[in-house]
């Protein structure tokens, strides 16, 4: 009977830890920026850049990598790629200096959206037609949960017992993971390979969505990435950053559930209401202190915890016709935003100090906001265009 008899859980919940996992792996570095910086003797921006770079692989690799391996055992290829993920980890827990951490990022950043791209479809394939959304739901939840559970757990123990050992810790879950998938998830034939990029961005909803994610991950990341500095840990005790993720975190718990239960009922809708609240959350951080901060703080992290979820329960719904393409469009356009992001936080930092990353951050979420307000506006007007409904 399989995971599709008896053990229907298993296979979701495999996957979501997958998930869990490489999206902290990739974003873990924001936390312990000033240890990394450090002990590897860069400068806090070129840290930054072990984000932005790791995103920027994924933009360049994933699509001709997916195709090469678009014929391959879906379970094969998740185990492979938690190996380079246990190697990539490894590496850069042991690397000596910037150079060779850059190089185990390449590693782990090669098979990140190859993997992704894989992971939707794969997810379905394990439960019964009727259960498929909500595995699709629960994997998709794994991205939330690492930056609302995962880097702030991965944050504290990298501050408690050094920023080496959280990637350690990582290199060996991987391991797990490539066990537990070999012994629990059933071979799977590929998917097709990602195709008709250009008849998707055709669709005005996928356009919409596309555009309105690299905008709110470029904002995100301009200040999540460096919100180290920003919180002024530079004497590496990490107390208001701990602080800080931890509420971000437990907000974006509350967000992901919330995101679960009226993406059904209108994602456009909601969507619109989480990017407001997003960009009044940020906005308002220079002019804070203490408790107030900390409540801008759960606001942004229950904003934020919310928009993957919308952004694409927007562009499944509303292209249901084109979810391979529309899909691996999300990760693209994901993954640009954090690139830029990163960037735009970095030379804000070096340039003009800590200080101005809200203002930063905040413009490319207000222009996310105006995106999707003009484009469900069109859609009112022209419904033969479609694909994005009015309560969609």
């Amino acid at each position: 009977m399989g995971l599709t008899g008896r053990r229907p859980a298993v296979g979701p919940a495999v996957l979501f830890t997958v998930a869990l996992t490489t999206i902290t792996t990739e974003t873990l570095p924001m936390g312990l920026l000033p240890q990394m910086s450090h002990g590897l003797g860069a400068s806090q921006d070129l840290i930054g850049w072990l984000v932005g770079g790791y995103s920027l692989i994924i933009i360049a690799v994933t699509m001709p990598l997916a195709t090469a391996t678009a014929r391959l055992d879906r379970r094969r290829l998740l185990v492979m790629i938690m190996g380079l993920f246990a190697v990539g980890n490894a590496l850069l827990a042991v690397a000596p200096n910037y150079p060779i951490a850059l190089l185990a990022r390449l590693v782990t950043a090669s098979g990140h959206g190859v993997l992704w791209s894989a992971m939707a479809g794969y997810a379905a394939s394990l439960v019964t037609p009727d259960k498929a959304g909500r595995a699709v739901a629960v994997v998709f939840a794994g991205n939330s949960a690492a930056l609302t559970a995962g880097v702030p757990l991965g944050t504290l123990l990298g501050q408690a017992a050094g920023w080496r050992t959280g990637f350690a810790v990582l290199s060996g879950l991987s391991v797990l993971l490539m066990v537990a998938a070999r012994s629990l998830l059933p071979g799977r034939s590929a998917s097709p390979a990602p195709s008709g990029l250009r008849e998707a961005l055709r669709l005005p909803s996928v356009r919409i969505v596309t555009a309105a994610t690299a905008l709110v991950m470029l904002g995100q990341f301009t200040l999540h990435t460096y919100l180290v500095p920003y919180l002024g840990d530079a004497d590496q005790s990490g107390t208001a950053t701990t602080a800080a993720l931890f509420v971000f975190g437990a907000a974006g718990i509350l967000g992901v559930w919330a995101a679960g239960l009226l993406a059904d009922r209108g994602a456009g809708r909601y969507l619109l209401v989480t990017l407001a609240l997003h960009a009044t959350a940020v906005a308002v951080l220079p002019v804070t202190g203490g408790a107030v901060t900390i409540a801008a703080i759960a606001v942004w992290g229950l904003a934020y915890a919310a928009l993957p979820t919308l952004l694409q329960t927007l562009a499944l719904k509303t292209a249901p016709h084109a979810v391979p393409a529309a899909s691996t469009l999300f990760i693209i356009a994901f993954n640009v935003g954090i690139t830029a992001g990163s960037a735009l936080g970095g030379q804000t930092l070096r340039h003009l100090g800590p200080g101005p990353l809200p203002v930063a951050a905040v413009l490319p979420v207000l222009a996310a906001a105006v995106t999707v307000a003009v484009g469900l506006r069109r859609a009112r007007r022209t419904p033969h265009l479609a694909v994005v409904r009015p309560g969609a």
